[in-house]
């Protein structure tokens, strides 16, 4: 058995690391986040006045994972190759449940790191700095999945590192935790009443591939259960066991020199080295195996606020599901639209399919398709009996389907939610869609405060999918929702799912502890309980040490309780961003409940600067310098290189870094004292140092490409990393011999 201690220590005991995302960027003026296709950057090149295309050089995905919990870093490399643009924005995607509590940017051997603000005062101060010709960063939430970060001043040919770090619960499936990352950002469609976006009524769908130099996932799992099935349908792997790779991870600054890597269970996955990989979500899954302890729990405790908070999933047995299936009434609605086009749309086919077959005669059923218009595979909504004819009719409707125009999803989910109650059947609407819309709270508030109360299961199917919509409406509808790949057979996942509508659930769940010093406590939007689903609650507490947990719920009528007995801890530990997804938690609550309005701006911009967890509100500025050295250089780590574009020189103040008649030439100014030189490849390798001890002339140093083993530097792609009495710099730089 696993001992309390350890399962305390789970969920963020654990490491830093590293990960960047894909990015956009349009200067401020000309800036619409609903315009925004895929991993690039658009900037309005002031030269030539027209829009310009500018991906990140490197992208890293540094993950650490626990038992329910992951923590990530994001470190990317971006180089300014235009002129005159001096407030660059680009846009990326984040999980929409991760806490993002830290960003910072990394500029001519200077570390500015963030603050909160409330996000107009954010805005005006990094304008002011903008104008003054200054250095600054601000990172801005747009939607719950869709960030903007801004960099002010780059000078053109220039580099500069940016480091957010989040921290987020994973999602648990009949045993299987699952990590989802979005790698880009998806074209919505121009939904009524929201902002409105241009390109609307484009049918796009995203690149397939990107550079593969420029992207790496670096995952390190540990746990005190038994890990088993650890699979991406995503991307390619290699998985091994974490002391076999300790080495590269060290290399890669996912873990430190002495970091321990005690836990029990531990394996790490890389990403396979190719010249390119899918530009789709990101997705890792893992399985949890059966312990004498059906709980996964992470506490911090703050002995100064004598307070504590806490992260706690109960897994419960899944005999306590057993019964009679009933009989059922299926609503479902399927995504026509243009970005269903190709697979995705067979994908929603082979749903659509799977759940006819798991219909009875006494079930009942209605199947409706949208696109910028509803249609009905009888006529109207109302469901009619589940006959061999009427399955046989609406197989024929659902395989006839074809794919085009735009996304209408509230019209659709109006037209499925008038659908009259002919039985007393269980009803169920079934959603397959991938989501990409504008008006996601439009659609909350329908079925939040749709009168008939609607349970809602939701499908998507796509390489990049807005999980934020299928995951929340899926909550509000106290419903499920399951996120289909490529690569994923849709029988099976249609499956799990469906032993969570013919199993009876656990219906008005209801929490209880031991103690009288549990406060805050936060739990799921749903108050059904599924076959293979956990008991989810973030909460805080007064006093640590052993709480009975209470769980009762209603099955066929007949009371269920299931208990726990856990332990918080009561000393200071290595747990501290529970209090932040705690935070990110109730923020989410408090904007779910306000729905389009605002009224509970100022309690979620207190808990935002509070806790240092970014919000819709909020904004992390970073404005006030401090010189980089060994203990807080990003670039120092961050030493991967993607191929370079074109030659250019770099201009970073202390010195000059140029490529000149078949030498590397570094030009120092007399303020700064040149101390070594480290040249690495593109995967990351030590090639080549030089130190100033090496060296006659400090102020001017030149290497003829002339390696250790006397052979010359091949031509191609290389970082330099520079350390002076200033600091650390890295510089990419093209070398032809």
């Amino acid at each position: 058995m696993v001992s309390p201690f350890l399962i305390n220590r789970m969920a963020s005991c654990m490491l830093i690391f590293a990960f960047a995302a894909a990015f956009s960027s349009l200067r401020a003026q000309y800036f619409n986040v609903d315009e925004i296709e895929g991993p690039v950057c658009i900037v309005q090149d002031s030269a030539t006045g027209n829009p310009a295309t500018l991906s990140p050089e490197i992208s890293q995905y540094n993950i650490v994972v626990t038992d329910g919990l992951a923590h990530i870093k994001l470190t990317q490399l971006f180089v300014n190759h235009f002129t005159g643009v001096n407030d660059i924005v680009y846009v990326f995607p984040l999980p929409y449940e991760a806490a993002v509590h830290a960003m910072s940017m990394e500029y001519d051997s200077m570390l500015y790191k963030a603050e909160i603000f409330e996000k107009q005062e954010a805005q005006q101060i990094y304008d002011s700095m903008v104008s003054a010709g200054a250095i600054a960063a601000l990172l801005l939430q747009d939607r719950p999945n869709v960030f903007q970060q801004r960099l002010a001043n780059i000078p053109t040919g220039d580099s500069a590192f940016v480091q957010l770090e989040l921290s987020m619960p994973l999602k648990y499936n009949d045993s299987f935790w699952e990590l989802s990352i979005p790698t880009m950002v998806g074209e919505r469609y121009q939904s009524a009443g929201a902002s409105p976006v241009p390109s609307s009524g484009r049918l796009w769908n995203p690149p397939a591939d990107r550079s593969g130099q420029g992207l790496q996932i670096n995952v390190l799992i540990q746990t005190g259960f038994l890990i088993s099935n650890l699979n991406s349908p995503t991307h390619p792997f290699n998985i091994t066991q974490t002391g076999q790779s300790r080495e590269i991870l060290l290399k890669r600054s996912v873990i430190e020199e002495g970091d321990n890597l005690d836990m029990p269970y531990n394996q790490t996955a890389l990403l396979h080295s190719a010249q390119t990989y899918p530009n789709k979500d990101f997705v890792l899954r893992f399985s949890r195996a059966q312990s004498d302890i059906n709980y996964s729990l992470a506490s911090f405790y703050e002995p100064s606020l004598s307070k504590g908070y806490f992260a706690l999933n109960i897994f419960p047995d899944d005999s306590l599901f057993s019964g009679d299936r009933p009989d059922l009434e299926i609503i479902l609605l399927i995504d026509i639209s243009g970005s269903q086009g190709g697979w995705p749309l067979s994908k929603e086919k082979e749903i659509g399919n799977a759940i006819l077959d798991k219909l009875k005669s006494t079930d009942r059923l209605s199947v409706l398709s949208f696109n910028t218009s509803v249609g009905w595979a009888f006529g109207n909504t109302t469901p009619v009996e589940a006959s061999a004819a009427n399955i046989e009719r609406a197989r024929n409707y659902i395989n006839g389907l074809r794919s085009g125009g735009g996304t209408d999803l509230l019209s659709g989910v109006q037209a499925a939610l008038s659908a009259p109650a002919t039985s007393e059947h269980e009803r169920y609407f079934v959603f397959l869609t991938d989501g990409f819309i504008t008006n996601e709270d439009a659609i909350f508030e329908e079925i939040k405060n749709h009168p008939s109360n609607p349970t809602i299961f939701t499908f998507g199917a796509g390489n990049n999918l807005n999980r934020y919509f299928l995951e929340q409406s899926a909550a509000i509808g106290n419903g499920y929702a399951t996120e289909i790949t490529y690569n994923e057979d849709a029988g099976t996942l249609v499956d799990n799912a469906w032993q969570k509508i013919e199993s009876p659930q656990l219906k008005n769940i209801t929490v209880q502890f031991s103690g009288t010093g549990i406060h805050d406590l936060i739990m799921p939007l749903g108050t059904n309980l599924y076959v293979g689903s956990p008991v989810e609650m973030y909460g805080t507490y007064i006093t640590g040490g052993p709480q009975i947990v209470q769980i009762k719920g209603y099955r066929d009528g007949s009371e269920v309780i299931i208990a726990e007995t856990i332990e918080l801890a009561q000393t200071l530990n290595c747990n501290r961003v529970i209090p932040k997804i705690w935070a990110k938690q109730l923020i989410e609550q408090l904007s779910n409940d306000e729905g389009t309005t605002q009224q509970h701006k100022d309690t979620i911009i207190e808990l935002s600067i509070t806790h240092q967890v970014l919000s819709k509100y909020t904004a992390f500025l970073a404005i006030n310098p401090v010189p980089v050295d060994e203990s807080n250089s990003i670039s120092g780590d961050f030493i991967n290189a993607t191929p370079a574009r074109q030659d250019h020189t770099r201009v970073a103040g202390a010195f000059q870094l140029r490529i000149e008649e078949g030498f590397l030439t570094l030009q120092f100014t007399a303020d700064t004292r040149f101390l070594e030189l480290k040249i690495f490849d593109c995967k990351g390798r030590l090639i080549y140092s030089l130190a100033s001890s090496e060296i006659q002339n400090t102020r001017l140093v030149k290497w003829d490409g002339i390696l250790s083993d006397g052979t010359r530097l091949r031509s191609g792609n290389y970082i330099a990393r520079i350390r002076t009495d200033r600091g650390i710099i890295t510089r990419r730089f093209t070398w032809n011999k």
